[in-house]
């Protein structure tokens, strides 16, 4: 977009259709829950980004970001809030990224582009709109010297209520110019909302962002100038000719030392963790929240050793076969690690149940299995870094998206109350989750003396938590006010969660008033 020399007419229409999209993101979302709302945001965003030409479909990266954006939004439109809101909010400001940045490669450096279409959107908006352009009609010109007028004024009005509020002199001397400007303040917000008008506002800061935001590839973090396929450097004569064969041996040397120590921990979780793992009643604390960190920890160290081993001529070197192998064991090892980080959680979801982080965990351990089976695709076929990088960051986007098509508050809530009777029910947690797994969590009476029952027998600390007494009060508190609020929802915060949450509960009370009839 070249904005100095658009016509007058261009700039008038671009005008309009701000105001446009800025008054139905009011309309959409003012006092409002997350729902269809989201999806219709979504597709107006896109088709806006598509009339001023800022999404490429031919490209596979605006392709992905912008299916992400549709995809996510539909799921919002399904659950409202959780996972899929969290992922259209990043498919969102990815797609700011992209706009401003179109000949984007490595989708690691959307971020760098998100953050520069923030702070240049409103500026060049600003500029375009008082930089009509050559061409100029009259119309055109007299709303440059109105702007030109205007903002003066506005910067004098600014400053004078600053040294008003800061003197009671200078305020006098201006005739008390800051009660006048509260009481001015006061009668409109009887006339205009002033959520609605900062909502508008917002509105405007997002179109600038989304239509005029701009990027510079000089910063760039990952150079996007190299290929898939590694290269290899040809340099001039240093009079050192066993430099990379000294490299490569202490490469050797460093991963025959690094594969016994790793073997020897693998033969442990194997054993321990694997076949034979036996839980003492303590909180796993250190088996599971410190351990599986660490681990993770070290097999990122892991993969960075042999990015970092393999980073230049020293895979060109005849004499490489060695190194590749014992890199490729040691990454098949890292595997096997990755495996027993995941038996762990899984031990801790057997006796502590479900939760949020420990699908997070899953789900991240996914993405590093795939990042060392690319490190080691590297090896085996001489890639160069912009493979891994592309590949990998596209490979956390997609987990991201997958994430996005579950209700993840509902599967925990099934999961957790189906294994209630053998594993630990977290009752604070629970009874915080989203609306949609209120009739889940209406639980029989013989259902909560299970928990307890497990809860006193097993878990020594449950006495901190939440009663199942109070539990029980506080998902009956919920459910009535759901079932009386949810009829006064507007159709923008409509979402088929809420539908079905709604209906079910209302089934329950019908039932209840039954039974006690």
């Amino acid at each position: 977009i070249v904005f100095g020399d658009w016509s007058s007419d261009v700039c008038s229409s671009d005008l309009l259709i701000a105001l446009a999209f800025a008054l139905i993101y009011v309309y959409l979302f003012l006092e409002q829950q997350a729902g269809v709302n989201v999806l219709l945001f979504s597709v107006m965003v896109c088709g806006v980004l598509l009339y001023y030409r800022r999404l490429n479909l031919q490209r596979n990266i605006h392709r992905l970001i912008t299916a992400g954006v549709i995809l996510s939004a539909v799921m919002t439109a399904l659950y409202g809030d959780g996972a899929s809101l969290f992922v259209n909010i990043i498919s969102l400001i990815a797609m700011a990224g992209v706009a401003a940045y179109p000949d984007i490669k490595i989708p690691l450096n959307v971020g760098l582009a998100s953050a520069s279409a923030f702070f240049s959107g409103p500026f060049h908006a600003f500029r375009h709109l008082l930089s009509p352009g050559e061409s100029q009609s009259r119309k055109g010109k007299w709303l440059r010297k109105i702007s030109l007028f205007l903002i003066p004024l506005l910067l004098l009005l600014i400053f004078i209520l600053l040294y008003s509020a800061s003197s009671p002199y200078f305020n006098r001397l201006t005739g008390n110019v800051l009660q006048q400007f509260t009481n001015l303040i006061t009668y409109l917000e009887t006339w205009i909302s002033p959520l609605a008008f900062w909502l508008f506002v917002q509105a405007l800061f997002v179109f600038a962002v989304f239509v005029f935001g701009t990027y510079k590839k000089s910063m760039n973090i990952f150079s996007e100038n190299g290929t898939d396929v590694l290269l290899r450097s040809r340099r001039s004569f240093s009079g050192r000719f066993t430099a990379l064969k000294f490299e490569m041996q202490s490469g050797v040397i460093l991963l025959l030392m690094l594969n016994l120590v790793l073997l020897v921990m693998n033969v442990l979780d194997i054993y321990h963790v694997w076949l034979f793992f036996e839980w003492d009643g303590g909180y796993l604390k250190q088996f599971v929240h410190e351990g599986t960190w660490l681990l993770i920890f070290s097999i990122l160290i892991s993969i960075g050793i042999v990015v970092w081993l393999f980073r230049g001529n020293l895979n060109f070197y005849s004499r490489n076969k060695r190194l590749v192998q014992l890199s490729v064991i040691w990454l098949a090892q890292n595997a096997l690690l990755v495996i027993s980080v995941a038996i762990r959680n899984f031990w801790y979801i057997y006796y502590y149940n479900l939760a949020f982080k420990r699908i997070w965990v899953m789900a991240f351990l996914v993405l590093v299995l795939f990042g060392i089976f690319k490190v080691i695709i590297k090896l085996r076929q001489k890639k160069s870094m912009q493979y891994l990088l592309v590949r990998n960051s596209i490979a956390a986007y997609v987990i991201l998206l997958v994430i996005s098509l579950f209700n993840w508050d509902m599967v925990i809530a099934r999961y957790n109350v189906k294994h209630s009777d053998r594993a630990f029910f977290h009752t604070n947690f629970m009874m915080w989750l989203d609306s949609s797994t209120l009739p889940v969590l209406h639980l029989s009476d013989e259902q909560l003396k299970v928990i307890d029952s497990i809860s006193n027998n097993n878990y020594p600390d449950y006495r901190y938590h939440v009663s199942t007494a109070d539990f029980r009060s506080e998902i009956n508190s919920r459910s009535r006010k759901f079932v009386t609020g949810y009829p006064a929802l507007e159709w923008q915060g409509w979402n088929v969660s809420d539908a079905v949450t709604y209906r079910r509960l209302k089934a329950l009370d019908e039932k209840n008033s039954s039974g006690n009839n």
